[in-house]
């Protein structure tokens, strides 16, 4: 593709697969440039790209220097990956001099050790916790029943997680937790008999752009492994839980000093109906959402807002209403032929079709 001098600025794309193709296509429509980052040199993504940089996503410090040979102005960063790519994101940020995360906070946020040290620290509503390497773990294996075990950093979501309810089990789940951990450690904390929800929102100029929250599918399976099914909607009861959380995000926001970011945070509720952190995400997310969940709930153009949430353009949509969606995944796996969209004109028939569903 011959490289066009860009119409309205250049965009740098973390990762070039089959998954970012439709931002990128978007941020072309709308007339940016773009340089686009992956190891695999076959990856779809770069076939769209003006400047393609063949290097890991995980290092940041050898893409700092390759950006800096093309010697081209940037004026925002995407990134739909968790774990190292979003400490790349706030590494390039930092370097070009564009509003982001401070490295510190990427640290603290991302490592879920870290971020309940913090979020502690800060008495932001967190469960109980305890943190573990896999030495100290030796001779700490008592707990108070049910507990979910998970890494403390994984490159996958979900993954490595167990609900946990008798000792004769425990050994197994953390064995699966410390499988899946990045930074050898993992998290034992208390299980909270409640609902889960995902708020996903934006944050530029230090202020909380909210757009929705979800509620989170996810079952139990035989063996205590905590497997996603898939996202809904939130039903009118919950709505409640929409203020409470965005004053913790507006909160996360204030105490790491954000500037601009995506943030979508994990929650869930306990029985007096407040709220918990359980995960906070500074990259865009997966899971299917962008491209098959929120075309079909939205009455908005989700990615355009996305590029424009990236430069910190964007005016956000004044009415956020959603269909009544669904989003599950069948046979516990996420994957583009694994999937069911549904949709209804109101929760009541979506609860119904959701009954009809084998979860």
């Amino acid at each position: 593709m011959k490289y066009q001098p860009p119409q309205k600025g250049v965009l740098i794309f973390l990762a070039a697969g089959s998954s970012q193709i439709p931002l990128i296509q978007k941020a072309k429509d709308l007339g940016y440039s773009i340089v686009a980052i992956d190891q695999n040199e076959k990856a779809p993504g770069f076939l769209y790209a003006d400047f393609k940089i063949y290097h890991s996503t995980h290092d940041g410090d050898s893409i700092i220097h390759k950006l800096k040979k093309l010697n081209l102005k940037f004026i925002g960063i995407i990134n739909k990956s968790s774990g190292p790519p979003v400490f790349t994101s706030a590494l390039i940020s930092k370097k070009f001099k564009l509003p982001g995360i401070p490295i510190n906070s990427c640290k603290s946020l991302v490592n879920k050790d870290q971020m309940r040290t913090s979020c502690k620290n800060y008495k932001i509503p967190i469960p109980k916790y305890k943190i573990f390497s896999s030495k100290q773990i030796r001779n700490n294996r008592q707990f108070n029943y049910p507990v979910i075990v998970k890494p403390s950093l994984s490159l996958k979501g979900k993954s490595g997680i167990s609900l946990v309810s008798s000792n004769n089990k425990i050994n197994s789940a953390l064995n699966y937790a410390f499988d899946n951990t990045i930074n050898k450690k993992v998290l034992v904390e208390e299980y909270l008999q409640g609902l889960d929800f995902s708020l996903i929102s934006f944050v530029n100029n230090k202020k909380l752009f909210p757009i929705c929250l979800l509620e989170e599918l996810n079952i139990v399976d035989k063996k205590g492994s905590v497997m996603p099914r898939g996202y809904r909607t939130i039903k009118q009861k919950d709505f409640h839980f929409k203020e409470k959380a965005n004053a913790i995000a507006q909160k996360i926001i204030s105490k790491f000093g954000i500037v601009r970011s995506p943030l979508n945070i994990s929650f869930r509720s306990t029985a007096n109906k407040a709220l918990k952190i359980i995960e906070v995400h500074l990259d865009i997310g997966g899971d299917f959402l962008l491209e098959k969940f929120f075309p079909k709930a939205m009455s908005f153009d989700f990615k355009k807002l996305i590029i424009e949430m990236s430069i910190g353009s964007a005016k956000v949509p004044k009415d956020l209403n959603m269909k009544p969606t669904a989003l599950f995944y069948k046979h516990n796996l996420v994957s583009n032929k694994n999937f069911e969209v549904i949709t209804a004109n109101s929760n009541k028939i979506l609860d119904k079709k959701i009954l009809n569903l084998s979860l």
